[in-house]
């Protein structure tokens, strides 16, 4: 349902690698709804690997939740891929299971297209060490 324009819409956006990066402590995780070219709803969380994260956002009397894992999938150290998969609903019906995998300390993004003609954006930011990190935003 989902996977063709998941595959269709996919746009990875990966900022190039450097030598000395900052260490990492965890992700932000940032998911949006846009219809007709217009936000109507963003709501943000913390991911770090191996740990599940999730939030939910209502606007009007639709609520739209998400659930998201973050994992290691290969290589070493700095080269190391990661993959973020979540799981999107709206008003408990799955909408969505995009998976989105990037270089570990680095950003990333996907967007993807549903047949009530919404888009839903997934951005994935590292948090460096030392950073000042934030409570959960809906």
């Amino acid at each position: 349902m989902i996977r063709a324009a998941l595959t269709a819409a996919a746009l990875l956006v990966a900022t190039p690698a450097f030598a000395h990066e900052p260490s990492v402590d965890g992700y932000r995780l940032q998911m949006s709804v846009v219809r007709n070219g217009v936000m109507v709803i963003s709501t943000r969380t913390q991911i770090a690997e191996g740990a599940p994260a999730s939030a939910t956002a209502v606007i009007d009397d639709v609520t739209y939740d998400f659930e998201a894992n973050l994992i290691a999938v290969q290589g070493d150290g700095g080269d190391a891929q990661m993959m973020v998969e979540a799981h999107l609903a709206r008003n408990d019906e799955q909408i969505a299971a995009p998976r989105l995998t990037f270089l570990r300390n680095q950003s990333a993004g996907i967007g993807i297209g549903d047949e009530a003609g919404d888009v839903l954006r997934m951005q994935i930011t590292p948090i460096a060490s030392g950073e000042t990190r934030t409570q959960p935003e809906l």
